[in-house]
């Protein structure tokens, strides 16, 4: 028996609302290779701006107050 479905969040979703019962032995295999050429986001650097880079002495309590100021959660 063949049954189309995709991978949904790392699950196979069955076409047409099909199901199996569960313990049933299946084998899958990919009709299509995955493409893999989207595009990466860069990240823009320093994360933080300064000045000077590395001006700036960040530990854990002047993170927790950037973003407090920011309103932004942890």
């Amino acid at each position: 028996m063949v049954m189309p479905g995709r991978v949904q969040n790392g699950v196979v979703i069955l076409e047409n609302g099909a199901s199996l019962p569960d313990g049933t032995e299946v084998t899958v295999s990919v009709c299509a290779e995955v493409d893999r050429t989207k595009k990466k986001h860069r990240v823009q650097l320093p994360l933080v701006p300064a000045n000077r880079p590395g001006s700036r002495r960040l530990n854990a309590q002047r993170v927790a107050k950037i973003l407090a100021e920011d309103d932004l959660s942890a």
